[in-house]
């Protein structure tokens, strides 16, 4: 069973789309629906960090593929500004890498656009009562990344126990593999020429023992290396 939210507060709501008919239609829904108030309309990531900083809203629905800051790197820098701030993904899609991205950004919950109106107000209600959530076909995609990255059963106990021993530069790349990011975005964010980025990857994926980049983002949460 679902919690209920308390009922005498408001929840404060910040929308983040870069469509203004998809915010248009939320705000609809959401004026029907008691105890909800939208206090803020964001259409990129750094209006969104932006504004979450000044409204200190207690939901923020994101959306993935934003301008000028996509919605993983908002939602790392709102959960570490704005603790009491739960994130919800909100998209279209369920790319491997931005299911990854937002989990290792610390997204409360994945939600795809697909949802049932009811059903989204009940997800809401679970991640401020402390939940999380992810749609099934999501949590479906997240429990096979994971399996692939599982230790074997027969692995030696030393094996299990040890983590990949990465450098502070290797664990800042894989941050941003986790994240998302292209090798063309890494070096610019680093400011590292594309091919060191290349080794680095390469270096990262080779301790890691996986064979992809999904790998090394499920791995990298899973384990907490990141």
């Amino acid at each position: 069973m679902i919690p209920n939210i308390d009922k005498e507060k408001t929840v404060r709501v910040l929308l983040v789309d870069d469509h203004a008919l998809i915010r248009r239609g939320m705000k609809g829904q959401f004026s029907l629906e008691p105890g909800f108030s939208i206090v803020g309309e964001a259409l990129d990531g750094g209006e969104a960090v932006e504004l979450a900083s000044q409204l200190q809203p207690d939901v923020v629905l994101m959306d993935i593929d934003l301008p000028v800051m996509d919605g993983i790197t908002a939602t790392q820098h709102i959960k570490s500004n704005c603790l009491t701030t739960c994130v919800l993904a909100l998209s279209a899609f369920d790319d491997d890498i931005q299911v990854m991205g937002m989990l290792a950004a610390g997204a409360d919950g994945y939600c795809l656009k697909t949802i049932e109106w009811e059903q989204l107000i009940a997800v809401i209600q679970l991640i401020l009562q402390g939940g999380a959530y992810l749609d099934p076909l999501i949590a479906q995609k997240v429990a096979r990344m994971l399996r692939s990255t599982a230790v074997v059963p027969d692995a030696p106990v030393s094996q299990v126990v040890a983590q990949p021993i990465l450098s502070n530069r290797e664990r800042e790349i894989l941050k941003l593999i986790a994240q998302g990011r292209s090798n063309q975005q890494i070096a610019n964010q680093l400011y590292l020429s594309l091919g060191t980025v290349k080794s680095y990857v390469r270096m990262v994926l080779n301790k890691l023992s996986v064979d992809d980049r999904v790998q090394a983002a499920a791995l990298a949460v899973r384990q907490g290396l990141i």
